[in-house]
């Protein structure tokens, strides 16, 4: 029987790709396929869902009928001797972001060094795989000019299941709903290319043009303290600091509840290789306001707002819409529900088993 192990330096639950990679690792196991996932031998303790280390992995007697995916998001110091294994791999590319967004950002210049060397080492070791997927065609294109043969794509697993239940949380739900009179949620860790400075600026360009209250709930992972303290010194001089509320580590439960709470899902992020909050909050049934380069546009599809210049009066314009509009707004909630759909994980799961066929007999799992 086939074996097929999935890879990446760290697999924990709270992480939208250690998430796909368990949905993956169950879907895989459902239809009786051998199926493991492992993690470098630094994370393996912390992992919600890793069996195997760097190190077993090295020792493992491979098979012919083997395969090993090899999830990519950043530099790996692992990946050299990885490709040394005699078995058959496939790159699975969640993006890496260009390293310009980094540079000039004082700290947070070395992570626009280690993203150009992480995207270069992809590049350089391309031949070692069979293929690559990427989780968006955005990423495809960028695995083809790294050098990977006829790349596929399949997105990435989201907790459907979870963002469409009922369940909130009701006290933080009815703070929200105290707070202000408007709410603005965005969902990303706090880097240069999420653009959270434009954030705060729709944020001070609504109050301005519309004399409302309004709050901007922001929840995410702060990466950089200098980075993180310019974007509050921004806040300070459009005068919204109290109307900004931050989140850190925020649970599922309350990011839900984010999204059930907002008039706006708002995106200014000027990179992303696919953008997993835009699918939570088409299925909580959040209106979406993005800026469409890079790969959101393709995730949102036909859904959603989409705009194309980085001018925060826009989005600022659209959160007023539709509160004017409530069929406009009822319309765009009810198409993102039916877009959420394309990603919902029966559907992912299909793509895989249709594509791991061609590389694994997955038949031979349903009839042992």
């Amino acid at each position: 029987m086939s074996r097929v192990v999935q890879y990446h330096p760290s697999v924990i639950g709270a992480d939208a790709i250690g998430a796909s990679i368990s949905a993956l690792h169950q879907t895989l196991l459902d239809r009786g396929v051998a199926s493991y996932v492992a993690c470098s031998d630094s994370n393996i303790a912390n992992s919600n869902y890793a069996t195997l280390s760097t190190s077993m992995l090295k020792r493992l007697a491979w098979q012919d009928t083997d395969l090993l995916l090899l999830h990519y998001s950043f530099f790996n110091d692992d990946l050299e001797s990885l490709l040394d294994l005699p078995v058959r791999k496939i790159l699975v590319y969640h993006n890496v972001t260009p390293g310009h967004f980094f540079r000039g950002q004082g700290s947070m210049s070395w992570l626009g060094d280690m993203c150009d060397h992480s995207r270069a080492q992809l590049q350089r070791f391309a031949s070692a795989f069979e293929t690559g997927v990427g989780d968006s065609d955005y990423n495809s294109a960028e695995l083809k000019e790294f050098g990977f043969l006829d790349p596929a794509t399949i997105p990435v697993f989201f907790n459907d299941a979870f963002f469409s239940s009922p369940e909130l949380d009701n006290e933080l739900y009815f703070d929200i709903k105290a707070s202000s009179e408007v709410n603005i949620v965005f969902v990303g860790r706090f880097v240069p290319n999420k653009r959270h400075d434009l954030l705060i600026d729709t944020l001070a360009a609504y109050k301005k043009l519309f004399g409302r209250s309004a709050s901007l709930h922001l929840a995410g992972k702060i990466w950089g303290d200098e980075y993180f303290h310019a974007l509050l010194g921004r806040a300070v001089q459009g005068g919204v600091l109290s109307d900004i509320k931050i989140y850190q580590n925020a649970s599922g439960l309350a990011i839900k509840t984010l999204f059930a709470a907002a008039d706006a899902f708002i995106s200014l992020s000027e990179h992303e290789g696919f953008m997993v909050p835009v699918l939570e909050a088409f299925t909580v049934g959040c209106p979406v306001l993005a800026y469409a380069r890079t790969a959101v546009g393709e995730t949102m599809g036909s859904a959603g707002i989409k705009f194309d210049a980085l001018d925060p009066a826009i989005p600022a314009g659209y959160v007023e819409l539709l509160r004017r509009d409530k069929t406009l707004r009822n319309d765009i909630v009810r198409e993102q529900a039916d877009r959420a759909t394309d990603f919902y994980s029966e559907a992912t799961a299909r793509k895989w088993l249709s594509f791991l066929e061609g590389f694994v007999d997955i038949s031979t799992g349903l009839n042992a």
